[in-house]
């Protein structure tokens, strides 16, 4: 078998993309193919698209490892395995991809001295929160850090499904691939999709229906005028005044982005001014309370 020995930057693509909290399978198989398709050297009566699961273990594997410069080591191979079993329900052929032999001992050598180095927090995952949009996955750690649980520490990984009408459909895919408790976080309309999710809500998951609108609603408004203003030049500054607390924040926050020239709102956007406002807390001595419902939210999360 010919092929060409991977590049140590590709190494580290390969590492980072296996390691990611994903099912296995979607992982492992992208990886492995990639391997195939980039760096096999094969003939014209090669064909990869017709390879079994063990055929393409083997083939990747050995391209993989002999690329790294050290010998294989089953440490590190035999340590993902057990946080992967632990986390997710495994197939056979994930099985397999798993016990394949990929020498993660000498890749992390090799990629000792690299700049990030890789992050290997994904095998600590002992919780998901699935949420409606990137508001909630963007923020919800931070806050949670404010009020002392550190998301990262205590294994928690945030996941936005994309909408309202995407979360039951992920959480149905989720309790058929993971072990993990998942913390269903839901907006206050979001009654249909509560009583889909119920229908297989399993014993150690948890759902949680915001009191009032979304999650925007329950963000204190000295923090939404803060990161507004530190995000805007002088002359393009806004206060409580230009609030109408009859009306949802999404609602306030297009009108005050449309009339005081900030451009359009976008929710991504809006949250990472706020994350960074967050973030700026302590240097720049801001103060505020944390609402009570994420206080009750981040607490709920912590029992799970």
């Amino acid at each position: 078998m010919k092929y060409k020995i991977i590049p140590k930057d590709y190494i580290k693509i390969c590492i980072d993309r296996l390691i990611r909290f994903k099912p296995v399978y979607d992982r492992y198989n992208r990886v492995f193919n990639d391997i195939l398709n980039k760096f096999l050297i094969s003939d014209a009566n090669f064909n990869k698209e017709n390879l079994d699961i063990d055929a393409l273990c083997n083939i990747a594997v050995e391209i993989f490892n002999a690329s790294i410069p050290f010998e294989y080591d089953s440490n590190l191979s035999n340590i993902i395995f057990k946080e992967e079993e632990r986390m997710f329900n495994l197939s056979d052929d994930e099985v397999k991809f798993l016990k394949s032999g990929l020498n993660f001992s000498g890749a992390i050598r090799y990629l000792n001295n690299e700049n990030p180095p890789l992050n290997f927090d994904k095998l600590n995952i002992k919780k998901v929160i699935l949420t409606e949009g990137a508001t909630e996955e963007i923020l919800l750690s931070k806050f949670a850090l404010k009020l002392g649980y550190n998301f990262n520490k205590e294994g928690v990984f945030v996941l936005g499904a994309g909408g309202k009408n995407q979360v039951a459909r992920k959480y149905y895919k989720m309790v058929n691939e993971i072990k993990l408790p998942v913390f269903i976080l839901l907006d206050f309309d979001a009654d249909e999709t509560k009583e889909l999710i119920l229908t297989k809500l399993r014993p150690q998951d948890k759902i949680h229906l915001i009191k009032k609108g979304e999650f925007e609603d329950i963000l204190p408004i000295e923090l939404i005028i803060k990161s507004i203003n530190a995000n805007f030049s002088n002359n393009l500054h806004c206060s409580k005044d230009d609030f109408d607390f009859n009306l949802k924040m999404t609602k306030n926050l297009h009108n005050l982005f449309k009339n005081k020239g900030f451009g359009e709102y976008k929710k991504a956007e809006f949250a990472k001014m706020v994350k960074n406002s967050l973030e700026n807390t302590k240097e720049e001595n801001i103060s505020f309370e944390v609402s009570k419902e994420i206080e009750e939210i981040v607490n709920e999360i912590k029992k799970i």
